[in-house]
């Protein structure tokens, strides 16, 4: 139970706005009370991806660029360009983008408890969780709601309020409109990979031995490399990178721990080597990165 409680992303409490040239992300953007958004943002990190979590809310994605895949629970979505993805409360996911390709996600966090008429019908959404954005709606809703935020407009909260009510009607019709569907199917994991990412998302660090996490399921290293690519996707050392990357801007992000104690508790060599990670796939030293989501507060 305490392991489960610990993947659980808390909703925000306090108002916070990221904003580099990669990602744009506002918590909190109006006040709890009178808004249903609890987050909202547009991410452009090629090597994007997100630590295993769950959180009591629902949460929207919509893939502008590239590819992404999601774990939902034991199976596998992938996300292309133009295409939706729902995530329900208590349901443990993670993210992560395609290779070596131009990306770009647009995603929001939301409650709908108050919306009565709403609540029951994103509930209907079964185990098909990707549906296609029909003219681009859906991406067009999420730009202005953006831009309602950042330009701080006069009377924004009714604004994007109205526009947030479009983007859950216009998500509806998408995903239970069959013709709108997603082609591909979704695709189920199987119990010794399942394994294998509970153990690199239990403890998150640099230096997993791809042999020795092949012997802890007992199957050879050459086996687990191949098993792993084809159902993930990505091999497993660029999976246990994105994982690192990801807790790494979290804990600059969300913490005042000091670079070094980051840097150690992700068993890095150095503090030179982890920044060194840091500034390849993201662009910035973890001070500027830390600094652009201190500085918008």
């Amino acid at each position: 139970m305490k392991e489960i409680k610990s993947l659980k992303n808390e909703v925000p409490k306090q108002h916070l706005v990221i904003e580099n040239e990669s990602e744009f992300r506002i918590e909190l953007p109006f006040d709890s009370d009178a808004s249903h958004i609890y987050y909202l943002g547009v991410n452009h990190y090629e090597n994007w991806s997100t630590s295993i979590h769950y959180h009591d809310h629902f949460e929207l994605c919509y893939v502008d660029e590239g590819y992404s895949q999601y774990k939902i629970d034991k199976t596998v979505y992938e996300i292309e360009k133009g295409q939706l993805l729902l995530t329900k409360p208590e349901e443990i996911h993670f993210g992560l983008a395609g290779k070596h390709k131009p990306f770009k996600l647009y995603y929001i966090g939301f409650r709908l408890e108050r919306l009565h008429s709403l609540f029951p019908e994103f509930y209907r959404i079964g185990l098909q969780r990707i549906a296609h954005d029909q003219d681009s709606r859906v991406k067009a809703l999420f730009e202005h709601m953006i831009t309602e935020i950042k330009n701080k407009a006069y009377l924004s909260l009714p604004m994007v309020e109205g526009l947030f009510q479009q983007l859950l009607v216009t998500t509806l019709r998408n995903f239970l409109d069959p013709a709108l569907a997603a082609e591909a199917p979704p695709r189920p994991l199987n119990d010794a990979i399942t394994e294998v990412m509970n153990q690199l998302h239990r403890e998150v660090r640099y230096n997993y031995d791809p042999e020795q996490l092949a012997k802890s399921i007992h199957i050879s290293r050459s086996h687990l490399a191949r098993e792993f690519k084809n159902a993930v996707g990505i091999p497993l050392g660029e999976y246990i990178r994105h994982l690192c990357l990801d807790k790494a801007k979290s804990e600059l992000r969300s913490t005042s721990k000091a670079i070094s104690q980051i840097a150690e508790e992700l068993q890095f060599s150095s503090i030179h080597t982890f920044s060194i990670f840091f500034k390849r796939f993201t662009g910035q030293t973890p001070t500027l990165y830390r600094q652009s989501t201190k500085s918008n507060l």
